[in-house]
């Protein structure tokens, strides 16, 4: 039971995070179904584009036009359940053990799932090192970043030339290897969202034995700093 005092934005949160957990995994498996459905779909109709399945049941074009269709709405469905699946990994693995694993797909996932996020005038690039793997809570990792993207989008959004930078360096550090995670916006600037952020941040790299740095001004953009310690 949540103690009386606990901050009612901290249980919102977390009551949001069960929920969407939640209907994730219920969504699993309608979406495979919506998926291998279009799939099979698709396959008859190559069939008899082919020659192979008898008489067509609409006209070639038509029927060709109609594959098209179907194998576009198969891309978007399968599209829609690896946002699903990544979403529903992360969120049930937040709080859980460490893993050993490949940074860069975290990095991947987290980009994925915030790019709805990113305006059409907003550049997005993306440079992922060669980076050895490391011992983090996959989820943690992923919502942190997704965050951290969420916030760069928001800063570029409606500011000319504006562009987000997504970036993964192995260096070394202190104590040895480190992975080195930059999250950069030449937008506007969120100081405010940035600070905020930067709690969540440093829990984050507390638990994976590393570091977290935030920073922002206006009219700046801003720019994240997560390292954590490569595995040895």
């Amino acid at each position: 039971m949540a103690e009386a005092n606990e901050d009612p934005k901290t249980l919102a949160l977390a009551a949001g995070g069960s929920l969407a957990g939640g209907v994730a995994a219920e969504l699993r498996v309608p979406l495979r179904e919506l998926r291998e459905g279009l799939a099979v779909v698709v396959e008859i109709l190559d069939h008899h584009l082919n020659g192979h399945g008898g008489p067509m049941p609409y006209p070639y074009e038509e029927t060709k036009a109609l594959r098209e269709r179907i194998a576009q709405a198969y891309l978007t469905g399968r599209k829609v359940a690896r946002l699903n699946s990544d979403l529903g990994d992360a969120i049930n693995s937040y709080g859980k053990s460490a893993e050993v694993v490949d940074v860069n797909k975290l990095v991947e996932v987290a980009t994925n799932l915030t790019r709805h996020r990113i305006s059409a005038g907003t550049e997005l690039f993306i440079d992922f090192g060669k980076v050895p793997p490391a011992r983090v809570v996959p989820g943690e990792v992923v919502l942190l970043l997704a965050r951290l993207v969420t916030i760069a989008a928001d800063s570029a959004h409606d500011v000319p030339g504006a562009a987000i930078s997504v970036k993964t360096r192995c260096e070394e550090g202190t104590g040895g290897d480190e992975i080195a995670i930059y999250v950069a916006d030449s937008g506007k600037g969120l100081p405010a969202e940035v600070a905020a952020a930067s709690t969540l941040g440093r829990d984050v790299a507390t638990n994976s034995c590393g570091s977290f740095e935030g920073t922002s001004e206006l009219g700046a953009g801003s720019v994240f700093e997560l390292r954590i310690p490569a595995e040895r």
